[in-house]
């Protein structure tokens, strides 16, 4: 007689957890129930054979959660594996999905597939594509052929790695995509059947560290984009806070300011979440207008990391392809690091993850006691290991 499988299936909320109160009408978080309002299809196993566990952790929308819920989704999950499961589904809001899977992606070690779903109508809405969706779910967090894939994306019987999904419609039920690789597989009936297998594991960030150890907040890295006319305020904020002081660049008339707008600076400079990093959303290849440059050049400077991503879909950011002032040459060449096919809000999860990993190692000894010094800086990563770190996404 074959054993039966199990899945443990942990909830974080979103679309799948919501419901209309009527037809039509606005969609909220329903009942608490760990994946869909009570009585929905999904009250019970989705799939004939697999014994499943639930576990809620979280019931809001998706731009809601923070690090500390993924954190915790991600203890219920390895104990859920110590505790015998075959695999785990996670189900997650789609607006921030994508980050969660990138971040599980960088911290899931086991074997045991981590499979990540959603919906994106109610679950008592016409054509819910919820349960399907956690029905292919289950189905793949047992399959034999997404063992030691890491973590995995679930929507619309197609199966995406977890570093890899990129939410590419607010409305479509088809509305995720892997870029630039497409799916690694689909859920066909009763089989999981895979295109292609990765070439390379994803990078492990803190994999040393039990889940339970890590720390309940990543350091803060506000992303800053850029675009047609855009002056320095941000940048000179930011810099101020750090103590890098406003630069005053000018791109032209009103661009920049030599003092920044009175009392703004101070929410920034606040001692419980100083800036650790900055992400610039740019344009093109990774370009900055050229006035930005001074202020990235105070930041990095100051110790604060630079990274450069482009708002552009695809096709990522450049190492090499110009060297006008504000382009990606001069960038790298003040010291800042280039995402590559990496969006802003991934690559501002894995600058946090590295800022967090290089705080974790050795510190230098604290001032001494009655000083009047502060005590020392954590640990920063060095500049080469930034970019060998986003040099994993680059196309070149």
């Amino acid at each position: 007689m074959t054993a039966q499988r199990r899945v443990t299936i942990i909830a974080l909320g979103g679309t799948i957890a919501m419901e209309q109160a009527a037809p039509g009408e606005h969609a909220a978080p329903g009942s608490p129930a760990p994946v869909g309002p009570a009585g929905s299809p999904a009250a019970d196993s989705p799939v004939p054979g697999v014994e499943v566990t639930r576990v809620q952790v979280a019931n809001v929308g998706s731009p809601s959660l923070r690090f500390e819920h993924v954190r915790a989704a991600l203890i219920a999950a390895d104990e859920a594996v110590e505790a015998g499961a075959d695999g785990v589904v996670l189900t997650h809001g789609t607006d921030t999905l994508e980050e969660t899977a990138f971040l599980l992606s960088r911290l899931w070690t086991r074997e045991e597939p981590l499979v990540i779903t959603g919906a994106m109508r109610p679950a008592n809405a016409a054509g819910a594509d919820g349960p399907a969706n956690l029905r292919d779910a289950v189905l793949t967090a047992t399959a034999a052929s997404a063992r030691g894939l890491g973590v995995l994306t679930v929507f619309d019987s197609h199966l995406h790695l977890g570093d890899r999904v990129t939410k590419t419609s607010s409305r479509s039920v088809t509305a995720f995509d892997s870029v630039p690789s497409g799916p690694i597989g689909v859920v066909h009936a009763d089989d999981v059947r895979l295109v292609y297998r990765p070439t390379d594991a994803p990078l492990r960030l803190l994999a040393g560290t039990a889940a339970r150890d890590l720390p309940e907040a990543l350091p803060s890295v506000p992303i800053i984009g850029t675009g047609l006319g855009d002056d320095t305020t941000m940048l000179d904020l930011i810099a101020a806070s750090v103590g890098a002081g406003p630069t005053g660049a000018d791109d032209g008339p009103g661009a920049g300011s030599a003092q920044p707008m009175a009392g703004a600076a101070q929410p920034l400079a606040g001692p419980a979440r100083p800036v650790a990093g900055v992400v610039i959303n740019a344009a093109g290849m990774g370009h900055v207008p050229a006035g930005h440059m001074d202020p990235i050049r105070s930041l990095i400077s100051a110790g604060v990391p630079v990274v450069v991503s482009t708002r552009i879909p695809e096709g990522g950011t450049s190492t090499y392809h110009y060297a006008y002032p504000g382009s990606e040459v001069d960038l790298m060449d003040a010291g800042a690091v280039m995402a590559g096919a990496l969006s802003a809000h991934k690559a501002r999860l894995l600058l946090q993850m590295l800022l967090a990993d290089a705080a974790q190692g050795p510190s230098a000894p604290a001032a001494p006691a009655g000083s009047a010094a502060p005590a020392a800086p954590a640990g920063l990563p060095t500049l080469a290991d930034l970019r060998a770190a986003f040099d994993v996404f680059s196309y070149e």
